[in-house]
């Protein structure tokens, strides 16, 4: 067991500055519709905003529609994209072959994906895992975040997405989408010129960035958390007197990540464990106004040998919400 929060003073700094900035009144509720758009992205906070918007995207796209998932396992979205191509559109999937712990998960996906006439393939072994959660419509509008294709992805678990219709960010997306389709080398270009960031070429750096440059606070719910530069960088943060508080799973955490909680607890963060909705987000908001949303965690794994992609975005008002979320369910969390 972890010592109470309450003994930690800067523990209860964290709780108390997430408390008065985040938490949301009784006539704003995060359980609302997606955010507007705001710098060409829109965010999607499930299990809030339900499986409508995610279907309404693979749905809605006109011409082409470029998906590369971990896990697809739910009927409905799989009977869209089948829909999709027999309605004359082309499709592209690419589907992780070995996903942890449910090897063969995808294979009636698959299955009935091709019958379909899909351009169903599996991803390479170039990766350890592809881990994305990335779907692209017409080339225009790409979803990002932490969200599998599943009916828990869908309709149960804490997860946030981002919507983004920024040119270079959709570029970027699909630029990653064809080289992994192909079976690129190593050196596919990073996302230099947009928000884009993707494992294993550029997610270390850029969430070190964003760790590593707040001033105020930083709030962070996510699946697993294990990585020691950046244990040691938010770590850090907590001796420079930001604020940090965070929300774990509250069952099946990794003991590599039940090690780094007690070290960051240990150190001053406000770290809860949250039993439902089950956390599955990679989120990260630094004071207020940063945000991070993806399928990276913050593990070596995640962040060195995986196929990922995430966003990272300067945006108060989308930043806020996920603050907001992240504040209603550490207060509903349990301490460790």
């Amino acid at each position: 067991m972890l010592p109470p929060l309450a003994r930690t003073p800067l523990a209860l700094l964290a709780a108390a500055s997430l408390a008065s900035a985040c938490i949301p009144s009784s006539s704003e509720s995060t359980r609302n519709q997606p955010a507007p758009e705001a710098g060409g992205a829109t965010l999607l906070v499930e299990p809030d905003d339900g499986p409508a918007p995610v279907l309404v995207f693979l749905r809605g796209a006109q011409r082409s529609l470029a998906v590369e998932v971990y896990l697809l396992t739910d009927d409905e979205a799989i009977q869209a994209l089948v829909d999709l191509r027999l309605d004359g559109r082309e499709v592209q999937v690419i589907l992780e072959p070995h996903p942890f712990g449910a090897d063969g998960a995808n294979q009636p996906a698959f299955d009935r994906l091709a019958a379909a006439g899909v351009a169903v393939g599996w991803a390479g072994p170039r990766f350890a895992l592809t881990h994305t959660k990335t779907m692209i419509a017409d080339g225009r509008r790409a979803l990002v975040g932490s969200l599998n294709l599943t009916r828990a992805g869908l309709r149960g678990n804490r997860e946030y997405l981002i919507a983004d219709q920024a040119p270079a960010d959709v570029a970027d997306a699909a630029a990653i989408l064809a080289a992994d389709r192909l079976g690129a080398a190593a050196s596919t270009p990073p996302p230099a010129a947009s928000r884009l960031i993707a494992s294993p070429v550029n997610a270390r750096a850029r969430l070190l960035e964003l760790i590593g440059g707040a001033r105020r606070s930083l709030a962070i719910e996510i699946e697993e958390l294990s990585d020691p530069q950046a244990v040691a960088a938010i770590a850090g943060a907590i001796a420079r007197g930001v604020a940090v508080s965070a929300v774990v799973p509250g069952s099946e955490r990794s003991t590599t990540t039940q090690e780094a909680v007690i070290a960051l607890v240990e150190a001053g963060a406000a770290v809860r464990a949250l039993l439902a909705p089950v956390v599955h987000a990679k989120a990260i908001v630094a004071d207020g106004v940063r945000l991070y949303v993806g399928s990276v965690n913050l593990t070596a794994a995640s962040l060195d040998h995986n196929r990922e992609i995430g966003v990272v975005l300067d945006d108060p008002t989308l930043a806020a919400r996920v603050a907001r979320t992240i504040a209603g369910d550490w207060a509903r969390a349990g301490e460790l």
